[in-house]
């Protein structure tokens, strides 16, 4: 089908949208500061620019010192936060902000080098220009997005105002000026799936590997264009448009999927080959456990950062292109749109895992951001078809929900790591409607990002006092100063969530009296509650190691009380053990992963005087390398019981 004439822009909003561009880059520049992983690619592309190595060296140490301190101060950088840092990784191998030890002893960085070799010429002229340094990690995102406007305009030549308007509206007006590859991975996420649109999938596969270098689930992308090129051999009606000239170019082809491929993979060889792992960063800040339903409701709908709320208007563009594409190309339009819904999820996933899940949003999750794009991507390509008036009209709705949505998603007084006006309202009104993903809750109402652990407990006051308290299962003690001793927590309603953490909502009140739940902890001295039998190494402080496959222990409840349910306090050993089949007075409760969530009790069991409990793990554990021999199972604080009230 003919495209529709190219409606030109009056001149006059040529030159406001030119001048827009230039004030909007010269906010980034102005703005620009280390923010989350900022510290570890600037430390990279300075490394590329003093001795051609991502190598974190004492010279480049020095380097950063001798910054003016007007540009410390503006990045927030100690002087002298890098040097003991180093003497510390290289003696004792720890992972100190963001460098760790290579095997051969030298120090880099646990991030890939990509992003930070790309900086590298802006990071030499702004050395050369006696500018801040970190500006060049700003200046590399406003060139990768002036390049993305340039592609999309040579790619479609209708597309104007409207679609350059979009592709800066839908995520980097947030994360331009963000020190880290968001943008980077945004634009190789939206121009993949436009080459896939396009029917160049030899293009497709080489900016999926691009992306992947920095997000290794955009690597799935890949795959997805082998997909889109079976869909068009097996219903060539749904194609959008014929290959340009160049994708039917055999050699060009292959080298362009030879060199996405290899992109791909470098990072697990270079982490293979300097860290002995796959992924360092998968090693020991990542979890599968985390990869839940409930997460990736937050991940979608969450009232801080999720992605419907945070970037509505995408949404919007999706629905406008449906309604104004032609009848006869609605069917392929709305496959295409769904497709791009799935590939939307299928980049999703992956980033669940992550233990900083929730680090550093700006109005949307910057997980949320790049891998929304491949909707962003179908509306551009059907929006560029449409006639201007839809177009413009598509913007302007656009504009109003973004606008809407910044306005109720960011804090009242533009504390990042504070509720956004919706969220604080609905946690003030109507605190039962509203049950985020832990870490989100946690770091908001702390004002502070951190890493999640089990034995933080928060409480959310609002205008008639406390009324919503979050804390592990683990931890029922904790009221976070709520209840006097000898007093327990009671709610109006409990909401515990797959990942072990449990919601109290209002009315939080406290009750005098035995509590519902006991915590019998493992210390040195022997418990009359509890006694270890075989597995266990001997008890360190106030924990235990189980050693091997299996384990028993023995619980002796207090008399009359009936347990409704059992718990294990603890974790396993990174990376090992994941589930153990848990017998008790020789009922097998079934495979279960410990530490995560109590256990229910039949009720012929929660009455016995003795609870002798038999664990087998799912696998056997492997000694853990080191100056450890021992294949650590389970690390055990104590057993936690829950009774019937």
């Amino acid at each position: 089908m003919p495209r529709p004439a190219p409606a030109g822009a009056p001149l006059y909003a040529r030159i406001a949208f030119a001048v827009l561009c230039a004030v909007f880059a010269l906010a980034c520049l102005a703005k620009a500061r280390l923010i989350g992983d900022g510290m570890e690619y600037l430390a990279m592309a300075q490394g590329f620019v003093a001795h051609g190595s991502p190598e974190l060296r004492r010279s480049d140490v020095e380097a950063f010192k001798a910054m003016p301190p007007h540009a410390l101060a503006r990045a927030r950088l100690q002087p002298g936060m890098l040097e003991p840092a180093l003497e510390r990784i290289e003696r004792d191998g720890d992972i100190v902000h963001g460098f760790a030890r290579a095997l051969d002893g030298s120090v880099r960085a646990i991030h890939f080098w990509m992003y930070s070799l790309l900086a590298a010429p802006f990071y030499a002229l702004a050395v050369a220009l006696g500018q801040n340094p970190f500006m060049a990690l700003a200046a590399l995102n406003l060139a990768i997005l002036a390049l993305a406007a340039w592609r999309l305009v040579r790619w479609f030549p209708t597309a104007g105002l409207p679609e350059l308007s979009l592709l800066l509206l839908m995520g980097p007006i947030y994360y331009t000026v963000w020190s880290g590859p968001e943008l980077m991975a945004g634009c190789c996420v939206l121009f993949a799936v436009l080459a896939a649109l396009r029917r160049d999938l030899a293009l497709t596969v080489a900016l999926a590997g691009l992306g992947a270098t920095q997000n290794p689930s955009i690597a799935g992308l890949i795959p997805a264009a082998a997909g889109y090129a079976l869909l068009y051999r097996w219903r060539p009606a749904l194609a959008l448009a014929a290959p340009p000239a160049s994708a039917r170019r055999l050699l060009r082809a292959v080298l362009l999927i030879a060199a996405g491929i290899a992109l791909a993979v470098l990072p697990y060889w270079y982490n293979q080959r300097w860290f002995g792992t796959p992924s360092i960063i998968g090693h020991y800040y990542t979890d599968p456990g985390l990869v839940r339903p409930e997460r990736l409701f937050s991940f979608l709908f969450d009232l801080n950062q999720g992605l419907v709320f945070g970037l509505p208007g995408l949404f919007s563009c999706a629905a406008a292109l449906l309604l104004a594409c032609a009848p006869e190309r609605r069917r392929a339009w709305m496959l295409h749109t769904a497709i791009a819904l799935l590939l939307c999820l299928g980049l999703a996933l992956p980033t669940l895992a992550a233990s900083n899940w929730s680090s550093g949003a700006i109005v949307v999750a910057r997980y949320a951001y790049w891998t929304a794009m491949p909707l962003l991507a179908v509306a551009l390509a059907g929006l560029a078809e449409c006639a201007a008036r839809r177009r413009w009209s598509a913007l302007a709705v656009a504009v109003l929900l973004q606008a809407l949505a910044a306005w109720l998603v960011l804090p009242p007084r533009h504390a990042p790591t504070r509720h956004g006006r919706l969220a604080g309202w609905v946690l003030d009104h109507a605190p039962q409607r509203y049950h985020p993903d832990p870490e989100i809750f946690l770091e908001r109402e702390r004002g502070r990002e951190d890493f999640t652990t089990h034995d933080q407990v928060v409480l959310h006051r609002g205008p008639q006092g406390p009324n919503k308290l979050l804390r592990f299962w683990a931890n029922s003690e904790d009221t976070a100063g709520l209840c006097a001793p000898g007093s327990h927590l009671a709610a109006g309603r409990i909401v515990t969530l797959a990942s072990g953490w449990r919601y109290h909502d209002a009315p939080l009140r406290c009750i005098p009296g035995a509590a519902p739940a006991l915590r019998i902890a493992v210390g040195p001295a022997p418990s009359a509650g509890l006694s270890l039998g075989a597995g266990w190494s001997p008890v360190a402080g106030q924990s235990v190691w189980n050693v091997g496959q299996r384990a028993r222990l023995r619980v002796t409840p207090p008399p009359g009380r009936q347990v409704r349910a059992l718990g294990l306090v603890g974790y396993y050993h990174a990376h090992g053990v994941r589930a153990s089949r848990v017998v008790v007075n020789g009922t097998d409760l079934g495979t279960h992963a410990l530490g995560q969530a109590p256990l229910a009790l039949p009720e012929a069991l929660g009455a016995a005087p003795v609870l002798d409990i038999a664990l087998t793990h799912t696998r056997a554990p492997r000694p853990t390398g080191g100056s450890d021999p021992r294949p650590l199972g389970f690390f055990l604080h104590g057993v936690h019981l829950e009774f019937a009230q």
